[in-house]
């Protein structure tokens, strides 16, 4: 894992690695029960599981009503995103058995709580609650946190990142497949989406040839990363 940046006013995204990642999940999968919080436990797992299956922005993850989550299909409904945009994002066929057996466990039909990760309370749940839980789990991880991160956000950008990676390394035509990926992110334009693929090519050496060789024109000069 690794934090890149430019320059001392750039934010440098925190990426974590695969091994990183297995370790975040054993933590939620095994986070205790809790009488305050009953759900915690089953929350956690396919929460940070979606944050980074879906590349989703926390605030999209925690504003999910169970009529946006399509356990059928394989799709997540993102509604009022950053920028007031709205997508629709596939999931992987393991992630939507998780969303299925979760909203059995959860959702049951004495629920009436619309939203998908309802919090003790009833209502959404507090991005700084999640964060502090974050916290929590990366100490339990072994992974060093610090003042400047690694941030919640973090996740999001390990995903585009890694994805970026499997493509180069597959050959893929980044070409056509950088306008899919930034319409999975929820970007503006393509601006945001090319910077992955700068961060990609400076934190993986063995493939940074191949990325400035073939798509250097893709590349912004100063990398910057979206915060929140």
């Amino acid at each position: 894992a690794a934090a890149v940046t430019i320059d001392r006013y750039s934010y440098a995204p925190y990426i974590f690695s695969e091994q990183e990642l297995k370790n975040i999940f054993i933590v939620c999968d095994n986070y205790p029960n809790s009488d305050i919080s009953p759900n915690r436990h089953l929350i956690l797992p396919l929460l940070f599981r979606m944050l980074y299956g879906c590349g989703l922005r926390i605030s999209e993850a925690l504003k999910l009503e169970c009529n946006d989550v399509d356990v059928k299909q394989g799709t997540l409904f993102i509604r009022n995103a950053k920028f007031g945009k709205e997508r629709i994002v596939p999931m992987a066929e393991s992630l939507t058995e998780r969303c299925r057996q979760y909203s059995v466990k959860v959702h049951s039909l004495k629920s009436c709580n619309p939203l998908f990760f309802p919090s003790p309370y009833g209502g959404r749940y507090d991005e700084g609650t999640i964060y502090h839980l974050f916290r929590k789990i990366l100490w339990k991880a072994q992974i060093s946190h610090s003042g400047k991160g690694p941030r919640l956000h973090d996740i999001r950008h390990t995903a585009a990142v890694h994805c970026l990676k499997k493509w180069v390394i597959n050959k893929k035509d980044l070409t056509n497949l950088l306008p899919y990926l930034s319409a999975y992110l929820g970007h503006v334009d393509l601006r945001g989406t090319q910077r992955y693929l700068r961060l990609t090519a400076d934190l993986y050496p063995h493939i940074i040839d191949a990325v400035e060789q073939d798509y250097s024109f893709l590349i912004p000069e100063v990398p910057c990363y979206e915060t929140n």
